[in-house]
């Protein structure tokens, strides 16, 4: 019963994230696309953009991210932390790796669920902490544009490990 009760929220934040409350980059008319370094650049390349945002040094070195992402935002809370991503693949793969590095790295696995292609959640629990992870293709605005994936990961509790 406690348990269930320490996931309502990570529950209710991933169906937040999958419902569509925040509107993609295309939909606000900027397609998204990565340069060599994994950094997110304007639709145009001659000129390019890239985040100014740096993962938090107290970020967990065992919470798995993406090989090439940029960081979009970084949310703190008391208690909790989020940090949305850019990063290139697809759901699929993306959820897949992710499952398999967190599960390595002695996390354990809460919730899996895939909806269709477009959309993943995952949560896992390890040392008093927890990670939700929701992963969301963006849409292209073009058949050219490089669309990507948004991924979203919240962390509560606990101190983590460097």
């Amino acid at each position: 019963m406690v348990r269930a009760r320490a996931l309502l929220p990570l529950l209710l934040l991933a169906a937040e994230l999958l419902s569509g409350c925040r509107p993609s980059p295309e939909a606000l008319g900027t397609p998204v696309r990565f340069d060599a370094l994994g950094d997110r650049v304007a639709a145009t390349p001659d000129r390019p953009r890239t985040t100014t945002l740096r993962l938090p040094a107290d970020f967990p070195g065992d919470v798995h991210l993406p090989a090439r992402y940029a960081l979009d935002t970084v949310t703190d809370m008391p208690g909790t932390r989020v940090v949305s991503l850019l990063a290139e693949g697809d759901v699929a793969r993306l959820s897949q790796d992710t499952r398999q590095a967190m599960e390595q790295d002695g996390w354990q696995r809460r919730l899996a669920t895939q909806l269709g292609s477009d959309s993943a959640v995952l949560a896992f629990e390890k040392d008093g902490r927890s990670a939700l992870f929701a992963f969301d293709r963006n849409r292209a605005a073009q058949p050219s544009d490089d669309t990507g994936v948004t991924v979203s990961v919240q962390l509560q509790g606990g101190a983590a490990p460097p």
